[in-house]
């Protein structure tokens, strides 16, 4: 079960990349707000808590989390059980609040302008928060 929903974890972030680089393009580019810019800016909040709810599962389930002596100084225990969590948790709330407020706006300007900022600032704490295969010692993978 925990394979299952690492790899399922692991897949599903590109989904949320996907459909947040797609939000923040309509977001920039649109001149008007069409319904598929609402669906698009929708699904990537959807996506972005689905894969919270997933992280937390696994947060309670995973050896890569433990709260043991010493934890702090173990690279991979410290990414994994504080950095990757706060950071994750820290963007989707951005994410969420840029979503809510795009919902208050009258105009493509008002509805736009906290897209832009919120999910941009989202996509950098996510980007920053993945383990990605590249960072050493965290046993990340692409998918």
């Amino acid at each position: 079960m925990y394979e299952l929903l690492k790899h399922t974890h692991s897949g599903l972030r590109w989904v949320v990349l996907i459909l947040m680089l797609l939000a923040l393009y309509y977001a920039f580019t649109a001149k008007s707000f069409e319904k598929r810019n609402k669906l698009v800016n929708l699904f990537s909040m959807v996506s972005l808590h689905t894969q919270l709810l997933l992280g937390l599962i696994l947060y309670f389930i995973s050896p890569r989390v433990t709260f043991n002596a010493g934890w702090m100084g173990n690279p991979s225990f410290r990414f994994y059980g504080m950095e990757h969590l706060a950071g994750m948790v820290i963007a989707v709330a951005l994410v969420t609040l840029g979503y809510v407020k795009s919902k208050k706006g009258s105009n493509p300007e008002a509805i736009y302008k906290p897209i832009k900022t919120f999910y941009i600032l989202g996509l950098i704490l996510i980007l920053l928060s993945i383990p990605w295969p590249f960072r050493a010692n965290l046993g990340g993978a692409w998918f």
